[in-house]
């Protein structure tokens, strides 16, 4: 990880931010995302990172936030800067699009890195 660079378990804990900001609980935001409230309750607390988890999020509040700039390495970000809300809800739909695919594939790759530990492990603890 390059320094200056967005942790995708930092996501989480930002997405609490913006739904505190807006006045909505946990439970609500699960109920709306027809999920549940500890698989949510982790994502927020940087815990697990699921793809469904962080993409049904991100589409959640697509209209309210500017993802470009809630992606923005650590110093970078602040819900006090104006530039973190849309203004009537209007963005770019490629930006979106294209932050969506990043934030998919790092999560792809953070799967794969995963799998291939455990199975280096594994066959490890096999000999």
């Amino acid at each position: 990880m390059v320094d200056g660079e967005l942790k995708i378990k930092e996501l989480g804990p930002r997405f609490k931010l913006v739904r505190e900001h807006f006045g909505i609980t946990q439970n609500e935001l699960a109920e709306a995302l027809d999920m549940n409230q500890a698989i949510l309750s982790k994502f927020e607390n940087g815990g697990m990172v699921y793809a469904r988890v962080l993409l049904d999020v991100m589409d959640y509040f697509r209209d309210r936030v500017d993802m470009n700039y809630l992606l923005q390495p650590e110093g970078f970000f602040s819900l006090d800067d104006k530039r973190a809300f849309l203004v009537n809800g209007e963005t770019d739909l490629r930006q979106i699009r294209e932050i969506i695919g990043k934030a998919h594939q790092e999560v792809e790759d953070i799967i794969y890195r995963t799998y291939n530990k455990c199975m280096t492990e594994g066959d490890l603890d096999a000999k």
